[in-house]
């Protein structure tokens, strides 16, 4: 039934390939998506004072500026502009066809590329020293799709991850000028990917037994804790600064995988299915802002966040069952650590308007992946990034709105080891909008 290719063999190149789709989507700071809330989206310094319910993740010490009972609602968008190109690779050509003059095939572009990050939180004050929160947030939901007939089918046909997390927070005032938080919560992760696996794996033909155009999918998901700590001061009336550390989150996610023969195969729409549990890693992170009010109106803000992705040195996927070949597949990531530095400026209370805050930013993100072991499911680039935004209150509602732009500064890469080989060279951009509702009970 399975021609020259032994079962066993071609699940061994079946694990092979779909451990490369488990790490998929890749945004700010490597996996996550610091974006949330409009103070965030427009200023780029929330840290050093947190003065809205996103403080649940960006810095709940800040929860004490929540007076009162607070319901917030606010939704992040990014839609990705890139195209590529994609440099042929050893007997690409079989089923590709010839790649153009310079050796690489025809510019490429997603159907569709998108990444969202929405919240919701209520806050309440329980005392003149003690506010709790609870909220709801997706710190990574993107995707991307391409044609099934595009140059990028070895590479993705769709894929997204998702990641959802629930935390109940508490901020609690020690002092006139010193307050402390924490978070506890549950982070709920899910995978999906689907392409064609290239039918040449480490030198022998798939082709005569799965067909040359064999589709792969993985799916997975697993749920783990989560948890947060952190301060803020208000050391001078003109001066605050905040500070936070986000703890590692390991994830083993869990799920399907398979690959259908093509239609060109002896049995055509034959498949093999099996299981695979896929470690996927969210580092410590660190983050740091200080805010100064330079003019009653005028207020400066800068912050700096770190991610120690140097933790992040592998990929480890194991098949269940254990197959007579392959159980498991280690796949090198040499992550390196990560960092952002952003900061920006808000001006406030106006004569002509004094619930209109205006707000400007930008920052600058250093990407933690090494050219070597990027893949086209996997985009995470060093980035520059323009924040512009408004807020406006009104009674007991604060209404808000913000446009952030990414340029992205994407590498030329020739030393792929993934496979198949993912040298390429693109352009990309990020246009992120973002919305908020706040209304005090």
């Amino acid at each position: 039934m399975f021609g020259a290719m032994s079962r066993p063999s071609l699940l061994s190149a079946l694990v092979a390939a779909g451990v490369a789709l488990s790490a998929t989507n890749a945004e700010a700071g490597g996996f996550g998506i610091p974006e949330y809330g409009v103070r965030r989206t427009s200023m780029a310094a929330v840290v050093g004072r947190p003065d809205e319910p996103t403080c649940l993740f960006h810095n709940p010490a800040g929860l004490t500026l929540q007076k009162g009972w607070r319901v917030y609602v606010s939704g992040t968008g990014g839609l990705i502009q890139t195209e590529f190109r994609i440099l042929a690779w050893d007997e690409s050509d079989r089923f590709l066809g010839p790649p153009e003059a310079d050796g690489y095939y025809p510019t490429v572009k997603p159907k569709r590329a998108y990444g969202a990050a929405p919240m919701i939180a209520v806050t309440g004050q329980i005392n003149d020293k003690l506010v709790l929160g609870l909220g709801m947030y997706v710190g990574n939901a993107a995707g991307a799709n391409f044609d099934r007939e595009s140059y990028a089918r070895y590479h993705l046909i769709d894929g997204y991850i998702v990641a959802p997390q629930a935390v109940l927070g508490a901020g609690y005032q020690v002092n006139d000028w010193l307050s402390v938080g924490a978070t506890a919560g549950l982070l709920y992760m899910k995978l999906h990917g689907r392409r064609e696996l290239f039918p040449v794996f480490m030198g022998t033909d798939l082709s005569p037994t799965a067909g040359t155009r064999p589709l792969l999918e993985l799916e997975g998901s697993d749920i783990a804790p989560a948890w947060s700590a952190a301060v803020f001061g208000r050391p001078h009336p003109k001066v605050t600064f905040g500070a936070t550390v986000l703890s590692r989150i390991d994830a083993e996610l869990e799920g399907p995988v398979s690959v259908t023969f093509s239609d060109d195969a002896p049995q055509p729409g034959d498949s093999l299915q099996g299981r695979h549990r896929t470690n996927f890693l969210i580092p410590w992170s660190f983050l740091a802002g200080v805010n100064v009010d330079v003019h009653p109106n005028i207020e400066i803000g800068s912050e700096f966040r770190y991610w120690m992705y140097r933790e992040y040195d592998e990929q480890l996927s194991k098949l269940n069952p254990r197959f007579l070949i392959i159980s498991e597949l280690r796949t090198q990531k040499n992550f390196k650590d990560s960092w952002q530095i952003s900061g920006g400026a808000r001006v406030h209370d106006l004569a002509g308007a004094p619930g209109l805050e205006l707000m400007m930013g930008t920052h600058y993100d250093k990407t933690p992946a090494p050219p070597e072991t990027l893949t086209l499911d996997q985009p995470t680039f060093d980035h520059i990034g323009l924040h512009s935004g408004v807020r406006y209150s009104v009674g007991r509602y604060r209404l808000g709105a913000s446009y952030v732009h990414y340029w992205y500064d994407v590498p030329q890469v020739s030393n792929s080891i993934t496979f198949p080989p993912a040298n390429f060279k693109a352009q990309a951009a990020n246009n992120i909008l973002a919305l908020s509702v706040e209304a005090q009970l």
